[in-house]
């Protein structure tokens, strides 16, 4: 048992140098190209350059996200999820995206912070790129289950590809399709799985996607540490 356990340990470290590698050379030539990119002169060209050195970036982010399992490394603790939720929707309103927040000055739960966060942005970045207004809430859904809720404006997602939509690497061939590989909402259902919880998309009214993150308040996690301040 020792030595299975061994040789799991050694493969999980041969995974993250691997994606270390990845990483560092794949953004070097990046780097590189939006430096030579930047000494053009101003112009159509220069502009679609730089936007497809930005696409490339972002994609491999999702990519490295998707494949990085880094939410057991993160202890849990108190979350005051109000905050957290508050603090996501001011971040996306200071750079000119009309999203806010609707529900409880003060709700604490249990879990990761850091990856609830990663989990509610992905679904906010999703929303932002397809609707004009955003609605971040927060509810009680039932006993000891709480939900939070992106509502957007957009052209929503047809019933017969919500499932599709949440699988890895699944572009749809709709009006919500954009650049990169598809990781967002994929990523969010494996957090909030590993919270006890889970995800559902339906629609949103009059029209739009409503993506629920759900979780219990007291999710099945190790010894919890003490309430943080906000998250970023």
């Amino acid at each position: 048992m020792n030595e299975m356990q061994a040789r799991i340990r050694a493969l999980l470290d041969d995974r993250t140098r691997m994606l270390a590698a990845i990483s560092h050379d794949l953004r070097t030539p990046l780097t590189r190209l939006r430096l030579r990119s930047e000494r053009i002169g101003q112009g159509d060209m220069r502009s679609a350059m730089l936007r497809d050195i930005d696409q490339v970036s972002r994609m491999l982010d999702e990519t490295l996200d998707y494949l990085r399992d880094d939410t057991k490394a993160e202890q849990p603790a108190r979350i005051e999820l109000s905050s957290l939720l508050e603090t996501i929707c001011c971040d996306f309103a200071d750079v000119g995206h009309a999203v806010t927040y609707r529900g409880p000055q003060r709700l604490v739960c249990e879990g990761r912070p850091r990856a609830l966060s990663r989990a509610v942005t992905n679904v906010v970045e999703n929303a932002v790129k397809h609707g004009s207004e955003v609605i971040v809430s927060l509810d009680s859904i039932a006993d000891g289950i709480i939900a939070i809720e992106v509502a957007d404006d957009g052209p929503g997602i047809p019933q017969a590809l919500q499932a599709r939509a949440l699988e890895p690497f699944v572009k749809l061939d709709q009006a919500r399709s954009a650049g990169g590989f598809g990781l967002g909402l994929s990523i969010a259902q494996e957090i909030m799985k590993k919270h006890d919880g889970g995800i559902a998309l339906m629609p949103n009214t009059p029209r739009g996607l409503r993506v629920r993150l759900s979780l219990p308040l007291r999710a099945a996690l190790p010894a919890v540490a003490a309430i943080p301040a906000k998250v970023a």
